[in-house]
């Protein structure tokens, strides 16, 4: 008996993490055809999947090249592309999102929002642009259904319409919108030396509340701003409802790039002194979601998804066959009925090499990964 009671207690401690984490992800489908794709997002109701291509050169984004794919994703799920081109003539879009709320005379809610925009804008012949002042750096409203632009906003430099603390835009990385429509933008601040007028590089996260969408829509500049300057370059950003909270990736630039994720209740964004710690002194990362079972899953640079295991630690989920992502952008999820959920992940650039293989990679993640 006593022989028994000991093997069963070396088999469960043994076996205990395959029996939790046996599960692994499986890569159902690759969908090609993409201009450096770095964002996806599902639309609210599942049915859509919309891509973000910033179509780039050797030095910079190239100006008016950008544009929006959209999918239409059936029970599977299955995708089917809707447009190729859904949006097209953006420069440098980074990140979108959807309106939860109604912008009054504005945009109706399930609006698609846009941040786009940056100084490091590649020329004709190749070269970096000498001065990006007067290009378009802000957000865009669209129509989920048709990709009819229905309102922008500039942000940058040159715009008659500022943010709080005469704050630009210079270079949008992210965007998220939590419950209550105000928007939470991440700025890496780089570029801002190519300015007529320069800007001190300064990464910096705002919070712009519903009133003061509707104010930057209607060519006001809003006075419900809230700006959190931050010390390292924000990668990515997202709204937990479940605790009202502001998840952010940040990665650290000083010596050797580390990766860290933070968080701050929507409450006290305000504060930096309330912000804290998920996890950090991780290898850099690219993006971020929240499972549907509240868990942090992380896209690293190395193109690894890793979920954080207390304040300096992390745990590899691995693929069956065993891979890694190309270039991981920020990718979208959709939660599946028993816990499982689809995440679709942009590869910016592909193992086949420069200009081939850029993809998004559909995958189902077991509930138990």
């Amino acid at each position: 008996m006593k022989i028994s009671l000991c093997f069963f207690i070396l088999f469960a401690a043994v076996f205990a993490p395959l029996i939790v984490y046996g599960a692994r992800p499986v890569v159902l489908e690759d969908l090609p055809g993409f201009d450096r794709p770095v964002s996806a997002a599902f639309s609210p109701d599942g049915k859509s999947l919309f891509v973000v291509n910033r179509s780039r050169g050797e030095v910079g984004a190239r100006r008016d090249a950008g544009s929006i794919t959209k999918f239409s994703v059936s029970e599977g799920p299955e995708f089917k592309l809707a447009s190729k081109r859904f949006v097209v003539g953006l420069t440098a879009p980074s990140d979108i999102d959807f309106l939860p709320v109604d912008l009054a005379g504005v945009a109706p809610a399930g609006s698609l929002i846009l941040v786009s925009g940056t100084p490091l804008i590649e020329t004709e012949d190749g070269r970096m642009i000498k001065d990006a002042s007067a290009d378009f750096i802000g957000l865009s409203l669209y129509d989920p259904t048709t990709g009819k632009l229905i309102k922008k906003v500039d942000l940058g430099p040159a715009s008659d319409v500022k943010l709080n603390g005469e704050n630009p835009l210079v270079s949008p990385n992210n965007i998220t919108i939590d419950k209550s429509g105000s928007v939470y933008i991440g700025d890496t601040g780089i570029g801002g030396n190519l300015f007529k007028n320069r800007i001190k590089a300064q990464p910096v996260i705002y919070q712009i509340s519903i009133i003061g969408l509707i104010d930057m829509f209607t060519g006001k500049s809003p006075m419900d701003v809230e700006v959190m300057k931050i010390s390292s370059i924000p990668g990515d950003i997202s709204y937990q409802s479940a605790d009202d909270s502001v998840f952010f990736v940040a990665n650290h630039i000083q010596g050797a790039t580390k990766g860290a994720v933070f968080k701050v209740a929507r409450s006290d964004f305000h504060n930096v002194m309330k912000i804290q710690t998920v996890v950090r002194e991780l290898t850099a990362l690219s993006s971020m979601r929240l499972t549907p079972g509240g868990k942090v899953l992380l896209a690293t640079n190395k193109g690894e998804l890793v979920v954080p295991r207390g304040r300096k630690a992390s745990r590899l989920i691995r693929f069956k066959p065993e891979m890694t992502f190309s270039t991981p952008g920020k990718f979208a999820m959709l939660p599946e009925p028993g816990g499982d959920f689809i995440i679709a992940v942009p590869e910016e650039t592909g193992s086949a090499g420069a200009g081939k293989g850029q993809r998004v990679r559909i995958v189902r993640v077991p509930s138990k990964f």
